[in-house]
Parts: structure tokens; sequence; C-alpha cells
């Protein structure tokens, strides 16, 4: 798995709140990113393309994090989607 590996690489000791934390860590980036890409924020001399792909990335990384962050608490995400969301469509 892509996070075992990066565990194991940078020496990172993930527990329950690391999940949570690291969403909330990739959710900062993501604005970081959008503020600078909807100029509202420091560009850090990257074009709007380079921007709009850092956006792309950390909406990836974001999922990613929701995704182990639901694995390690054992959400069932499929369910949680029927339940919450997919009523609507009923």
């Amino acid at each position: 798995m892509v996070s075992d590996q990066y565990e194991k690489n940078c020496n990172i000791k993930r527990d329950a709140d690391w999940y949570i934390l690291k969403l909330q860590e990739e959710l900062g980036e993501l604005t970081q990113n959008y503020l600078s890409y909807t100029l509202r924020g420091r560009n850090r001399n990257l074009t709007q393309e380079e921007l709009k792909k850092n956006i792309s990335n950390e909406v990836a990384d974001i999922l990613g994090q929701i995704l182990l962050f639901a694995n390690y608490h054992n959400i069932d995400i499929e369910k949680s989607m029927e339940e919450k969301w997919f009523t609507y469509l009923k």
C-alpha cells in the first residue's frame, strides 16, 4: 500500500490522531494552492497551469487520506454514502 511505504520511508508513526491530522494538513495545502490559483495568495512563482495541477494533486491526497481514515476506523464508505448522500436520489 502507498501509505505503508510512505510510513516506512518517512519514519512516521501512524496512530488514530495521525489520520485526522494528516487530513487537515492536506486540506490546508489544498486551500493554499486554491488561494494562489484564484489570485488571493502568493503564486510562489508558479504558473496557473502548475497551480491547477497542484490543486488536482491535493484533491487526490485528500481523497487518499479520507480512505485511510475510514479504513483505520472501520468505516464502510459505501454504506455511509448510501445512507447519507444517496438517499436524496430516491
